[in-house]
Order: structure tokens, then C-alpha cells, then sequence
């Protein structure tokens, strides 16, 4: 998962963030916060494989910033470059959502770097755009978009 986290935002947001930051990370600085995130019960994640490599997770669990609608959040979902755009990532968030719904969580919401490239793909996969918010990141201020879901299961209709 840390290796799949460093190379998707080394990928993605190389114009984005500051280039120190993205220089900076690497598989196994992030591989323990991973392995300590996991061990967390509060948080759910599902990988997707191929041919007994992983290609892409996500993590979720109850939102992190209180709000009175949505109650679940996608925490991260990372799939590698290479394999996008072939409903991997639809697939691992309608797993995530299935879960929430299983654990009487019936609401969702991400968040995301407006700048990220990618980020129509919560708008395909059923995302109403919320809200955009400044926040701090990487020594910066950055916009983050917010999309959700009032019932989840709309992730896998």
C-alpha cells in the first residue's frame, strides 16, 4: 500500500504540490503509519489485485470532521496510474460503501485536492460536489473539493 500510495501521488500531483514534499516521501516511511492505520478498527480497507499484486486500495470510516449529513468517509483510494480507467477504483469504493452500509452508515463523503486531475471520477461514480475549502497542506494552503453520496449505495447502481 506504500508503495502504491508514494508512486500515485508522485504521479499525480508532481505540478501540484511542492516538489520537496513529493521528493520527500518514500515506500518505507509510509509503509508503518499504513501498517498502524490498519490495525485501527475504526477503519475499513479493501486492495484490489492483480496476478497477486496489489494495484490499489482505499480506506475509510467515520468522517473525520464532524458533519451533521454525512456520516462515512473515503479516506484515501489510490489505483496505480497504469491501471485506471478500468473500473478498479469504482470497484473498491462500492466495496467501501457496501461495508458502511453493512455498519449502518448510509451517507459518505471525500475529499480531494481541486487540483487533482483525477477528480471527476467521484462525479462519474454518482459524487454530488459539495463544497471547496482551503486547507493546510505541505507548508501551503490548497483548495480541497468535497463530493458525497446521501445514500451509498448510489456508488454501485
Amino acid at each position: 500500500m506504500s508503495r502504491i500510495y508514494v508512486q500515485t501521488w508522485q504521479d499525480t500531483y508532481l505540478s501540484v504540490v511542492p516538489y520537496g514534499y513529493l521528493l520527500s516521501m518514500s515506500a518505507p516511511k509510509h509503509e508503518r503509519a499504513f501498517y498502524d492505520e490498519l490495525k485501527n478498527k475504526q477503519i475499513t480497507s479493501f486492495v484490489a489485485e492483480d496476478a497477486g499484486q496489489v494495484i490499489g486500495f482505499t480506506t475509510g470510516g467515520y468522517v473525520r470532521h464532524s458533519d451533521d449529513i454525512y456520516r462515512g468517509e473515503v479516506y484515501t483510494l489510490y489505483v496505480l496510474k497504469n491501471l485506471q480507467r478500468r473500473g478498479v477504483g469504482a470497484q473498491l469504493v462500492a466495496a467501501l460503501a457496501r461495508k458502511f452500509k453493512h455498519d449502518g452508515i448510509y451517507s459518505m463523503l471525500v475529499r480531494v485536492l481541486k487540483q487533482n486531475p483525477y477528480r471527476r471520477f467521484y462525479r462519474k461514480i454518482s459524487g454530488t460536489y459539495l463544497t471547496t475549502e482551503r486547507m493546510p497542506f505541505a507548508g501551503e494552503v490548497m483548495e480541497v473539493d468535497s463530493y458525497g453520496w446521501l445514500d451509498v449505495s448510489l456508488t454501485w447502481q
